[in-house]
């Protein structure tokens, strides 16, 4: 095996076994900058309950049904089966502001065929942002988004905006009240920006005034946004080796099932038809998709601009001032590089490259090369590398073989029986009170311990050498059952100790040696030490077996998850909101109006004429523009509401445009509405009066343009 025959000159050190060598004193790892900060409080605590969550479960289930670590790939899943529905439901929708409802609702009749659809549609929508959401929190309490991994985590929180946006048209699309209030809260938020000429909030004052274009349009882009999805889930995933894209078989039918038990005991419905007129009062909504119109009924539309920004800011920005110093990337040692593409192949997330050489030996004609911008600094290539010529420089193999072998010889000389630790920083390690100069652990008195960025980072031979020089069993302590925080760092260990993997562990080096491969979260330092207590004591060897106690336990438990996870999913799809209560009633006025043209001139002194062109030497200067339009309303004889609306346009050469809302109480009401379009503040060109009956269900609304006149709604 290329590498192994060069372990005396590269790997071993320059004394005879057992004798002390030189430690190269670098301190502790995370002084060493090879791991980010310590997460504290708040952080660190939420993720512990995502630990025990994650044991409980694993008590019942393998770790392939186990949802909690297959988070973002089954939000993947989700999206995939809500695209492929929502393909086929358009056999059945009809997509007009005038059939839309109909055709949604026509589904229901038919159960097993449209109204299935429908539902696996609307409920894989949410499974995704559920299940989404859970991943971006996991990751975020494990602050796996510094350094390297920012670009994940920038498109992730890329691809919850474009989820939602997905989500928002798709709930527009139904045209029932929650559509409505989705098409007049849209229309609040953009009618901040200076897009429309018209404000977007006319089109939804009446049924009539509805714009099917509109609606068209709407549909168009929730068919063409998920395109956008894909290209950011593409750009999610770039930087990782091997990811794990889709669920594996098990969980793909547990999704699967999960999903149709929810179709089937509570089917997806739709609230009552869009009524442009009506007050939404109490009623219930997708929270998943619809949480923004608990701020757009309560705020303007510039705040929510201001809310939305703000939090894109904060979100986007957490990898550059939460992330904390970045690790210095690993570095080749061109040297020692004898191709042989173990840390090539290795590497979680794609940083290593085989490039052609420009030092050590030429007869080898690549070299690895790391690429700074992907390194996460995780240590896996160093596991990787017969001939040490790859790793990081701030924790080095060689200074650290040479540290627990120095442990080892002090341990010798003192007559003590000593074993040696290899505990990963993340995981039940982290608990254990280690001093970083001796590697003597207050909770372990027999052990050597050596805290590690990650398990991968241990190399075969580094264990087969504390053997040599006296170490009476090794114990590897890895980051919990699909819990790697540089993901592949654990299972990469388990194949090297089975055999599976080069460089493997020769088990003939260890033979009558104790070796112990477990892998414990952070929260079970108890078991991390009882285990080792028990190789003190002689206890039973090989890795631990976690597999759930039978069969039918992790078919029940398989069922419950499910149970759980549907009701969640629905429950949150359909809880009820209340909308801003408003005392009484409303009255609505809105007109588009041109001003009357009115024209100004003055005569010019003989200085301005003479500063003019010749053919623009005129003796009077006359200037045109649109008058103010006034608006004045009356009820039950009282003047309630006087208004000036100035022309729109660069020029102030368009038409007037008011939306008024006026709340006024229930029952029968006198109203008046006067509109001026002249100069003349006193006069007053169209007016209109009406008896109307306001009750608290319903808005009135009284829309007026020159060629129609008055309408009343």
């Amino acid at each position: 095996m290329a590498g192994r025959d060069i372990e005396s000159e590269q790997f071993q050190g320059s004394g005879p076994p057992g004798s002390p060598q030189p430690v190269s004193v670098i301190g502790d790892l995370r002084a060493a900058s090879q791991l980010p900060d310590e997460p504290k409080g708040a952080l660190r605590a939420l993720e512990k309950g995502f630990l025990y969550l994650d044991r409980l479960i694993e008590r019942a289930v393998p770790d392939t049904l186990n949802p909690l670590q297959h988070t973002g790939a089954i939000a993947v899943v989700t999206f995939l089966v809500a695209a492929v529905t929502g393909i086929v439901v358009l056999i059945w929708y009809r997509p007009s502001v005038n059939l839309a409802y109909e055709s949604v609702e026509a589904m229901s009749s038919s159960p097993l065929t449209a109204g299935l659809v429908r539902s696996l549609h609307r409920y894989s929508s949410d499974a995704c942002v559920f299940f989404g959401t859970i991943h971006a929190i996991r990751f975020f309490l494990e602050r796996r988004f510094g350094g390297a991994r920012w670009l994940a985590w920038v498109t992730g929180m890329l691809m919850v905006g474009i989820l939602w946006f997905i989500g928002w048209t798709g709930y527009w699309l139904v045209w029932d009240v929650r559509a409505q209030m989705v098409a007049m809260g849209t229309a609040k938020v953009i009618d901040v920006l200076p897009i429309f000429v018209d404000p977007l909030e006319r089109s939804f004052l009446t049924d009539e005034g509805v714009n099917s274009l509109l609606f068209f349009v709407v549909f168009f882009f929730h068919m063409l946004v998920p395109l956008a999805m894909g290209v950011v889930m593409w750009l999610h995933i770039t930087r990782l080796s091997r990811p794990r894209f889709l669920t594996n078989k098990p969980m793909t039918w547990w999704v699967m099932g999960t999903l149709l038990l929810l179709c089937v005991a509570y089917p997806a419905t739709s609230s009552a038809p869009a009524a442009m007129a009506a007050l939404p009062r109490d009623l219930t909504i997708d929270w998943f998709y619809l949480l923004p119109l608990a701020l757009t009924d309560r705020m303007s539309g510039g705040a929510v601009w201001g809310l939305a920004l703000f939090g894109g800011i904060f979100l986007f920005s957490i990898p550059w001032w939460l992330a904390g110093k970045r690790p210095e990337p690993a570095s080749v040692a061109g040297s020692r590089c004898n191709e042989c593409r173990k840390c090539y192949t290795d590497c979680p997330y794609g940083a290593i490259e085989m490039v052609a050489r420009t030092e050590g030996n030429m007869k080898y004609a690549t070299q690895a090369l790391v690429l700074p911008s992907k390194c996460v600094s995780c240590g896996v290539c160093a596991g990787s590398c017969d001939t040490a010529g790859i790793g990081l420089d701030a924790f080095s193999s060689i200074e650290q073989r040479r540290r627990v072998e120095s442990w080892l010889a002090e341990a010798k000389a003192e007559d003590e029986n000593t074993n040696i630790a290899f505990t990963c920083a993340e995981s039940a390690g982290a608990g254990l009170t280690v001093d970083p100069e001796t590697g003597r652990c207050k909770e372990l008195p027999d052990f050597r311990v050596l805290q590690i960025p990650c398990i991968g980072w241990v190399h075969p031979l580094m264990i087969e050498r504390a053997v040599r020089h006296g170490a009476g069993g090794v114990l590897l302590a890895a980051c919990g059952p699909g819990e790697c925080l540089y993901r592949e760092g654990s299972q990469w260990m388990r194949e090297r100790l089975e055999g599976e993997r080069e460089p493997r562990l020769r088990t003939e080096k260890i033979e009558g040696h104790e070796l112990r491969f477990v892998e414990l979260d952070r929260t079970r330092t108890a078991d991390l030490i009882r285990e080792a207590r028990s190789m003190s004591g002689g206890g039973e060897t090989g890795l631990r077996d976690t597999a759930p106690s039978s069969p039918a336990m992790a078919v029940a438990a398989a069922v419950f998850l499910a149970v759980i996870s549907a009701g969640a999913t629905g429950a949150v799809s359909d809880l009820s909101y209340i909308a801003p209560y408003v005392e009484g009633s409303e009255l609505v006025v809105s007109f588009k109006h041109p001003g009357a043209v009115a024209e100004k001139c003055r005569e010019l002194s003989e200085e301005e004429i003479a500063a003019r062109p010749v053919h623009m030497r005129k003796a009077t200067d006359c200037e045109r523009k649109r008058s103010t339009v006034r608006l004045r309303v009356g009820v039950d004889g009282n003047e309630i509401l006087r208004k000036d609306f100035p022309p729109t346009g660069l020029w102030g050469d368009g038409s007037s445009v008011a939306v008024e809302r006026i709340p006024l109480p229930t029952g029968q009401h006198a109203v008046s509405i006067e509109i001026g379009d002249t100069g003349d503040p006193d006069e007053w060109s169209f007016n209109e009066s009406r008896s109307l009956e306001f009750t608290s269900d319903a808005k009135r609304v009284v829309i007026f343009d020159r060629v129609s006149g008055f309408s009343w709604h």
